[in-house]
């Protein structure tokens, strides 16, 4: 009687680990997928900026993803901050962000999942912050 109650332990207990091993490798192949897809959004919004604008250098700062809250930006799921050094911009830097807005949103695919686009104009001599929250300019802060 005590072996076929220990029978069934086994059998739970290596059911459980399969069951556990196979639901870990499905989940960390999810999260693969959802890295491997963001590094290719972002380099991809990358490539069209530096294709679409006159900078020496274009770079992803910060990128984010999943529910995020904060006081100044309020709730977004897909964050991502981009430095523009050195631009030459004949426009106010508002109207250039949403220049380069309408080409992301022609050139790149899922641009759209982006709530959250930051934009950081930097020159020797001004720097300049522009948020872009779901295809409206928020912000523009010195």
């Amino acid at each position: 009687m005590k072996t076929s109650k220990s029978n069934n332990r086994n059998r739970n207990l290596v059911l459980k680990v399969i069951l556990g091993f196979i639901i870990g490798i499905s989940f960390g192949f999810g999260v693969a997928k959802l890295i491997k897809s963001e590094s290719r959004l972002i380099s991809s919004i990358e490539k069209s900026i530096r294709k679409n604008c006159d900078c020496e250098s274009v770079r992803s700062e910060f990128s984010a993803i999943g529910f995020q809250f904060s006081k100044e930006d309020g709730i977004n799921n897909r964050a991502l901050e981009i430095t523009l050094e050195n631009c030459t911009v004949n426009t106010k830097i508002e109207k250039e962000a949403a220049r380069l807005h309408e080409v992301l949103k022609i050139e790149v695919d899922n641009y759209s999942d982006v709530d959250l686009l930051i934009l950081h104009f930097q020159n020797t001599n001004k720097n300049e912050t522009v948020k872009i929250k779901q295809g409206e300019i928020i912000s523009n802060v010195m």
